[in-house]
């Protein structure tokens, strides 16, 4: 990709917890470019903010198709809220969704605010997780914290 052309970004969020959340801080750190957001630039634009339509997100492939057709994406950030366990309901889908992400050729990026760094240094202080890097695998399969 030409580093003049802005990149398009996309947050998925979950469905249940869009009921008592505005996305404020998603909207915000990505905004004021902060946290898993700090290396875009100005010019990189949020072209999508959507829920996952529900377990076991039942809209990432019509969302992301539609966004891939409609002038392209090229990266979605996990919401924290679907990568969390507190306090929001445990998603137990969040492995498949990223797959399904990754095999339509976007690039996934974990995280949309501070509360996902924030859960990695709690899971690292625990001893569930010896560095972030490790963070991905816990999202696969029967890995689940």
């Amino acid at each position: 990709m030409s580093e003049n052309k802005p990149k398009r970004i996309a947050i998925v969020r979950c469905e249940r917890t869009q009921e008592s959340c505005p996305g404020t801080s998603c909207i915000t750190s990505f905004l004021d470019r902060e946290h898993t957001f700090k290396d875009y630039t100005d010019n990189d634009k949020l072209v999508g903010f959507f829920s996952c339509g529900g377990c076991p997100g039942r809209r990432i492939f019509r969302l992301v198709r539609n966004l891939k057709e409609e002038g392209g994406v090229d990266a979605i950030h996990i919401a924290s809220c679907i990568l969390k366990e507190t306090p929001f309901p445990k998603c137990l889908h969040k492995g498949d969704i990223i797959n399904s992400i990754k095999k339509m050729g976007v690039e996934v990026i974990l995280g949309s605010d501070d509360k996902w760094e924030k859960e990695l240094q709690i899971k690292k202080k625990e001893g569930k997780i010896e560095s972030y890097e490790e963070a991905s695998d816990l999202l696969e399969g029967e890995k689940h914290w």
